[in-house]
């Protein structure tokens, strides 16, 4: 059996041996990426491993991971499939939020760039930002005129995810969302689960709200919806905050 923080995952064979976690780990993250990387390999692999062996200290591994494929430029969906890789290797469960955790702090921390108004994940602008600009419709055009000439479009993960898929759906689908709107849009992060876009209303009708949906959408099981802006600064504000909070049950 090895190390009691990867969730008690066994893997045949003799559990001392490092190299042999070491070679299928690879061979899984390879089908994962379905290419072949030699950037894999890297002195933080063999800290985990031995944290796997050893049953201790496999949070701080992922950590140093983490740091590792960033300063590699691994994007961070790469990241977490590899690391969804070791645990197909050790038996097949999910990894363990701790350590999803660990990788993706230790992934911000090796280098990559951010803003305080950026989630480091996604690469989405945050709530606070999509308030800002939303404001700045209002103010610009003195009343609604603006604001009435955009919409919101919101994209929700289903309910009920658990930890590790909804993180891992949410990081794929912000970057996705990236490459979907790339006519100065403003993409912001609601919650875990939500996310929006202001766009021109003539960017955001039916015709590619369709296209979102089973372009990018579908294979997530997310839901994509659009709404108005409401007549003042205040309702709209109060809308961006309604829709960031979990859904009531």
């Amino acid at each position: 059996m090895w190390g009691r923080d990867t969730g008690g995952c066994g893997v045949d064979g003799d559990p001392a041996t490092g190299r042999r976690l070491r070679e299928l780990w690879a061979q899984r993250s390879r089908e994962r990426r379905g290419e072949p990387h030699d950037d894999w390999w890297t002195p933080a692999v063999e800290a985990v491993c031995t944290a796997i062996v050893r049953g201790d200290g496999l949070a701080d591994a992922c950590e140093r991971l983490g740091q590792a494929r960033a300063r590699a430029d691994v994007s961070i969906g790469d990241t977490l499939a590899d690391l969804a890789a070791l645990f197909d290797a050790l038996g097949g469960s999910d990894p363990p939020f701790d350590l999803i955790t660990a990788l993706a702090s230790g992934w911000v921390d090796g280098g990559r760039s951010r803003e305080d108004c950026t989630d480091p994940l996604t690469g989405l602008a945050s709530a606070a930002y999509l308030r800002t600009r939303i404001g700045e419709l209002y103010r610009d055009s003195g009343g609604l005129s603006g604001a009435a000439e955009h919409r919101l479009v919101v994209v929700g993960l289903p309910e009920g995810l658990d930890p590790w898929r909804r993180t891992a759906r949410l990081i794929v689908l912000g970057h996705d969302l990236s490459r979907f709107f790339t006519d100065g849009e403003s993409l912001a992060l609601l919650s875990r689960s939500r996310m929006a876009v202001l766009a021109p209303s003539g960017t955001g009708g039916q015709d590619r709200l369709d296209r979102l949906s089973w372009e990018v959408c579908a294979e997530h099981g997310a839901r994509v919806w659009s709404l108005a802006l409401p007549p003042t600064r205040g309702e709209a504000l109060a809308l961006i905050g309604d829709l960031g909070r979990p859904p009531s049950r």
